[in-house]
């Protein structure tokens, strides 16, 4: 999966649990201490969060950090890490997230 799909694939699914929770785009920006104008790119796919906007977003969410990468994808092997993520603390997925990013911009 390439930068350009990672952002238009968490956008959407970030939508989408907006969406169930029945916020709007404003609610959900002002509960995640996040710049309306900066949420709207990052929900359009445009631009991707740092670690601690993840944070602050599945927080306001009330979801954990994983359930915003469940994309619609079949991959087992993806499934199983995801699960296995539930047991890390919202420090330590920021840690992951940190370090999968740093390798991306090697790329």
């Amino acid at each position: 999966m390439d930068k350009k799909q990672l952002k238009k694939d968490f956008g959407n699914r970030i939508r989408y649990i907006r969406k169930q929770k029945k916020l709007t785009q404003e609610i959900l920006s002002e509960i995640a201490d996040i710049d309306p104008q900066h949420y709207c790119k990052i929900e359009n796919g445009t631009h991707f969060p740092s670690p601690k906007n993840i944070i602050n977003i599945a927080e306001a969410l009330q979801v954990n950090i994983q359930d915003l990468f469940l994309f619609n994808n079949n991959n087992e092997l993806l499934d199983k890490i995801l699960i296995s993520m539930r047991k890390l603390t919202n420090q330590e997925l920021a840690f992951i997230y940190a370090t999968i990013n740093e390798h991306l911009k090697l790329r």
